[in-house]
């Protein structure tokens, strides 16, 4: 979640002031803008966090993974990552598809979520099988 949070807090601040990538009704009161950006970069850091949350740790108990946490160099990354593929995302999907926006975003989410969780799980995969050799 800092990962997404630090680069939420980075591309708010690039779209806004640097782009002026804001709505229509928001055009002048950057400030306002980047506060309404800063506030969805938190639910964005909460929904993606608590979802891979919900997936990853009862798939961790399933697959008797539960002595391999993930590695917080790769969660950081992971955060990083969807964060700054979510605003190219969100500018194609609202270019190419202007009443679809919403969904698009809508997708993003199931989309990050389920991507995170699946690399977590097959990190900590990695994890238990790279002790399994060099025990052998």
């Amino acid at each position: 979640m800092l990962g997404i949070l630090g680069t939420a807090l980075f591309t708010a601040a690039v779209s806004v002031y640097i782009f002026h990538d804001v709505d229509k009704d928001q055009i002048g009161h950057w400030n306002q803008a980047f506060a309404g950006l800063c506030n969805e970069g938190v639910l964005f850091a909460v929904i993606v966090g608590g979802g891979v949350a919900l997936l990853a740790l009862p798939g961790r108990h399933l697959a008797h993974l539960k002595g391999y946490a993930p590695r917080p160099k790769l969660a950081l990354f992971l955060g990083i990552g969807i964060t700054l593929l979510q605003y190219p995302w969100d500018f194609v999907g609202r270019a190419a598809f202007p009443k679809l926006a919403d969904y698009s975003l809508s997708f993003y989410l199931i989309f990050a979520i389920v991507i995170c969780s699946s690399v977590i799980l097959r990190d900590c995969f990695r994890q238990r099988n790279s002790r399994e050799t060099s025990t052998d």
